[in-house]
């Protein structure tokens, strides 16, 4: 007796398909974000504010937080579905996962003083990226003055062309 053949089902739309997250899993998030974030915090990076006599010393930081995840799912057909198609090709399948990650970065921007004569604020100079900045500029502006007064382009501009 010749077999019947289905005809080929349509994979569920994403509407149908069930992608919730159990607790467990949202804990393990909550948890990896907290640790991340307090990471950045800066009585962890500077310490507490500290006293000496009737002066108090309270460290400033700036403090930049990136972050990104995601994650993806797919579908597939059962086993059922792939045996009742044991010569054809048309089976379809998916899968899922996702990933993430992250940086945190905190430097020290100044030192809040407060004394019996007011408060002020002195800040820190970061020294080693001020030469940086100024070794790249200076970099950059000498790149610009032999881009402007190349052998080549001067005989160009005396050459007449």
């Amino acid at each position: 007796m010749p077999r019947k053949e289905e005809p080929p089902q349509e994979p569920p739309s994403a509407s149908t398909v069930d992608i919730s997250i159990s607790a467990p899993a949202l804990d393990v998030v909550q948890d990896t974000l907290t640790r991340f974030l307090d990471t950045a915090s800066v009585t962890r990076v500077y310490g507490e504010p500290q006293q000496y006599g009737d002066t108090v010393l309270i460290p400033a930081a700036e403090v930049l937080v990136g972050l990104g995840f995601g994650t993806g799912y797919g579908f597939g057909s059962s086993k059922e579905e792939q045996a009742t198609k044991e010569k054809r090709e048309d089976g379809w399948g998916g899968g899922g996962g996702g990933g993430g990650g992250g940086r945190t970065l905190s430097r020290p921007v100044a030192v809040i003083v407060a004394s019996p004569q007011g408060v002020h604020i002195e800040p820190v100079v970061d020294t080693t990226k001020l030469a940086l900045a100024a070794i790249t500029a200076g970099g950059f502006m000498l790149a610009t003055l032999f881009g402007i007064f190349s052998p080549k382009r001067l005989a160009r501009r005396i050459a007449g062309e």
